[in-house]
């Protein structure tokens, strides 16, 4: 009767094996190291863009986020989520304009303070200022590898002209006398308002957002009776020019 012997590893073959495994992971490891690293990065990016969204509303829509609602930046992310004391949104009977706190502006993700967090664990910074940073994969701030959005502080406020026109005849007249424009906007999430009383009809520093525009007349008969009301859009840096016909 022949006996079938189980042949084992021998020494040689084992170290050849572990040296074979060695290699194969020495080669892998950085490549999925910086997989895992560029994932994290851009998950990061991702969130930093949604913060400043959230804050000041996406480029080329008519919505403002945060500022468009409250009329400034938050002190920190959480006001994001959380009213803190904020006046609660309301619409006002003025051409329907409201303000006042409507968040959550962010997606707080699965637990209550993700959205706080960068990819690497770390706090984000800049609700202050609109800039959204993260300290990125070293956790230094302040140096090349940090994550930032927008790469340039936002600009939060533009400024407003308004010609106010009325028809005599078949004549039209440019900024008549005895007139002034009142804009409405938020200021802390309540309402305020700039009034100029004489031509050219300008503000400058208006919070972006939707805000209500209207002419009242300021001499007898009829003195503080409104004679023109619309609605403008304020967009970051620019200007917006306004006609107003009674």
């Amino acid at each position: 009767m022949t006996t079938i012997r189980a042949r084992g590893f021998t020494l040689l073959e084992l170290v050849l094996v572990m040296a074979v495994i060695g290699i194969l992971v020495a080669a892998i490891s950085p490549a999925v190291v910086q997989r895992i690293m560029d994932g994290r990065i851009e998950e990061t990016r991702v969130e930093a863009q949604a913060l400043h969204e959230a804050m000041v509303g996406k480029a080329g829509e008519n919505r403002f986020g945060f500022v468009g609602d409250i009329g400034r930046l938050p002190g920190s992310f959480q006001e994001l989520v959380q009213v803190s004391g904020l006046p609660v949104y309301t619409t006002t009977t003025f051409r329907s304009v409201g303000m006042g706190w409507r968040g959550p502006y962010m997606n707080t993700g699965v637990t209550p303070n993700d959205y706080l967090t960068d990819a690497f664990g770390r706090p984000y910074t800049g609700a202050a200022s609109g800039q959204v940073r993260s300290a990125g994969p070293d956790g230094v701030s302040g140096n090349a590898d940090d994550i930032v959005y927008p790469p340039a502080v936002p600009v939060i406020a533009g400024a407003v002209i308004v010609t106010v026109k009325t028809m005599t005849g078949n004549r039209t007249i440019v900024d008549p006398a005895g007139y002034r424009v009142e804009l409405f906007y938020a200021t802390g999430g309540a309402e305020a308002s700039l009034v100029d009383t004489a031509a050219p009809f300008s503000f400058s520093n208006v919070p972006i957002g939707i805000h209500a525009v209207r002419v009242v007349k300021t001499s007898n008969p009829q003195a503080g009776s409104v004679v023109s009301q619309d609605t403008i859009t304020v967009r970051p840096g620019s200007t917006t020019a306004a006609e107003l016909w009674f």
